[in-house]
């Protein structure tokens, strides 16, 4: 398994995704998740491995996500900032945050043809989790929330096509390395985030939101 290796980082989510990770195993970080949705079983961290440089992966380098259908999406995809699997077999996809407006980004997609494959991908994913009659939001999808809709573009596609994943968005509480977002931030964004983009403050189904205090 190949990652793709990176530095030690010193702040922010890079450095707390890498740190929690690599501490313990990943204990504190696997119990966290267990915490919020108990479904989940002994956890196994893929990504990023000290002993790996770091590494992140791509989907189709991810163990039992390397047939998957990635055609709804240009080239390979995101890389994640965490990789780990249960004693089940249920994939978690992590995506970590330190900050509320790192949350925030747009589409740099360069050609035409893929950004009408994002945006035809981002829209279908709107209408599969979305409380009706919710309309899909084009500029918010794309350029102002454009790296969460991918997420959740990836975690529905997968899922579409029978894959045992679930996602997971770390949101570090108190980051004393960079800037710091209180929990009750973390929480009024996240409803506002979602309202915007699915019509509903309720957090879709199979998706983990873990706020991990390390203040």
């Amino acid at each position: 398994m190949a990652c793709l290796g990176k530095a030690r980082e010193h702040k922010g989510s890079k450095f707390w995704i890498q740190t929690l990770v690599n501490l313990d195993h990943g204990r504190a970080l696997s119990k966290a998740i267990q915490t919020e949705d108990r479904s989940i079983g002994e956890i196994k961290w893929l990504s990023p491995l000290r002993s790996d440089n770091y590494g992140e992966l791509h989907t189709k380098q991810i163990p039992g996500l390397k047939k998957a259908d990635l055609s709804f999406w240009p080239r390979k995809g995101p890389l994640w900032d965490g990789v780990g699997v249960d004693d089940k077999g249920c994939i978690l996809l992590v995506e970590a945050k330190a900050h509320v407006s790192e949350t925030k980004s747009k589409c740099r997609a360069s050609s035409g043809m893929s950004k009408n494959l994002i945006n035809q991908s981002l829209n279908q994913t709107h209408d599969a989790l979305s409380f009706p009659p919710h309309n899909y939001d084009e500029d918010i999808w794309l350029n102002e929330y454009y790296q969460f809709g991918n997420r959740l573009a990836f975690f529905v596609k997968l899922r579409a096509q029978g894959y045992h994943v679930k996602l997971v968005f770390l949101n570090i509480v108190d980051d004393p390395t960079h800037m710091t977002t209180r929990l009750d931030e973390w929480e009024k964004h996240y409803d506002e985030v979602f309202q915007m983009m699915l019509g509903t403050k309720t957090q879709p189904e199979n998706l983990i939101m873990v706020n991990f205090d390390v203040g």
